[in-house]
């Protein structure tokens, strides 16, 4: 059986469309219309953001870029943390909404980093849904990580203490010069000394793990509250509708160019 490939011509293409225009027309119609009815079983999401910003004083230490990345990602570690979600949903189901709710909420969450802004996003149907929780998850965060901030400044001040009254202990190679000991020495006794830069160090060390990678060099703040979102991010209504247009369209050119090869392909 002899086949017969036929090329693609693209003037005898058109000619094709243009003989079906009216099938063009009724598909691309079509098209839009199942766009538009499509909106109505999967309604609009909307998405609010909220930003928090971290800043590092690099005047007070000296980082390692590795260092100051540690830092800022501790910062979205706490932001996505358990404690922050838990609480994020506990204040939501005091606020009224239903566990089905919270959990749609809870799964439409996401951040992402921006420089130094760590930015909230939280997506819902309900406009207003989407801000007031983005702004409550913000406000928790927030709240958060400048408690871990407050325990890395007490790590910071019992480190000073500890090496303050470490001092004063026997050194195997003193420090060239005049040193002027700290007031401490003459106090305390070198078993009074060593009791308490061991209580402190345990001390430090419960500090630095509630500081949970925040270091006493950040500052927290509220970059930006989340307004009310004005225009969907997903099903937008003109989207769905030029969509199905665009598809009706491309099935139309299909159609009126596959009868005239299958009629072709007969003749031989």
């Amino acid at each position: 059986m002899i086949m017969n490939h036929r090329e693609f011509s693209p003037r005898e293409t058109m000619e094709r469309v243009l003989a079906g225009w009216w099938i063009v027309l009724i598909l691309t119609i079509l098209g839009g219309v199942a766009g538009w009815l499509f909106h109505f079983f999967q309604p609009p999401v909307y998405e609010a953001t909220a930003g928090i910003t971290i800043n590092l004083f690099f005047d007070k230490r000296e980082l390692t870029q590795y260092e100051a990345d540690t830092a800022f990602n501790a910062a979205g570690a706490i932001i996505s943390s358990t404690w922050v979600m838990d609480s994020f949903i506990a204040t939501a189901h005091n606020r009224g909404l239903s566990p089905q709710d919270i959990t749609r909420i809870q799964e439409n969450t996401s951040i992402e980093a921006k420089e130094s802004v760590w930015e909230l996003h939280v997506r819902d149907r309900d406009p207003e849904v989407a801000a007031e929780y983005a702004n409550l998850w913000a406000s928790i965060a927030e709240q958060s990580m400048n408690d871990a901030l407050k325990h890395a400044l007490l790590a910071e001040q019992l480190q000073n203490q500890i090496d303050r009254l470490q001092s004063c202990l026997p050194s195997i190679t003193p420090e060239p010069g005049p040193v002027t000991a700290p007031k401490e020495c003459q106090i305390y006794s070198l078993e009074e000394i060593n009791a308490r830069v061991q209580g402190w160090a345990i001390e430090m060390a419960d500090e630095q793990r509630l500081s949970q990678g925040i270091l006493s060099i950040t500052t927290i703040s509220l970059n930006h509250s989340a307004s009310i979102p004005e225009k969907p991010v997903l099903f937008n209504l003109a989207n769905l509708v030029l969509a199905g247009a665009c598809i009706g369209f491309f099935v139309s050119l299909w159609v009126t160019n596959i009868p005239k090869v299958r009629r072709s392909d007969k003749k031989h």
